[in-house]
């Protein structure tokens, strides 16, 4: 039969394996966001300098009325793209990724939590188990002594 103390030892380990897990999980999705930030970022320059590299082009003046429009609207399509993926990667900052990492957060706090609970447990079955183990050492030495002073009134009433 296990005493309460190892009844509750039990959850604690059951608590901080689980809140182990959940943290992990919440690190790996946290990282994916990061990646996918990255990516965005990454995107966002890409589209950047070809926005200026176009601007850096548009020295030269065109031959004619039709290039000039056809030059513009480019132009006016890169910088759209560089602000569509400049608004998509602040959007990701401020939702997906933020989220991502206030979860982590509150999992490592709960982490945190499962596992001081657990050493608290394991300090109290530690203390349990002494005073056990000092409580069958005194039993020992009481029937020693017992056993000591049965022997020596048994001797004494001896003829």
């Amino acid at each position: 039969m296990t005493s309460p103390l190892h009844s509750l030892l039990d959850l604690r380990r059951d608590a901080e394996q689980a809140a182990r897990v959940t943290l992990e999980e919440a690190i790996a999705a946290r990282v994916e966001e990061d990646e996918e930030q990255a990516r965005l970022v990454g995107c966002w320059r890409v589209a950047r300098a070809k926005l200026l590299r176009e601007e850096r082009c548009r020295s030269s003046t065109p031959k004619t009325v039709a290039q000039a429009q056809a030059r513009e609207r480019y132009r006016e399509r890169l910088a759209a793209e560089a602000t569509g993926a400049a608004l998509s990667a602040e959007e990701h900052l401020e939702g997906e990724l933020a989220t991502a990492r206030r979860a982590e957060s509150e999992a490592r706090l709960a982490y945190e939590a499962a596992r001081v609970a657990l050493e608290a447990a394991a300090k109290l079955q530690e203390r349990a188990d002494a005073e056990a183990a000092k409580r069958a050492e005194r039993r020992v030495e009481e029937a020693a002594g017992d056993h000591a002073n049965a022997a020596f009134v048994k001797s004494r009433n001896r003829p």
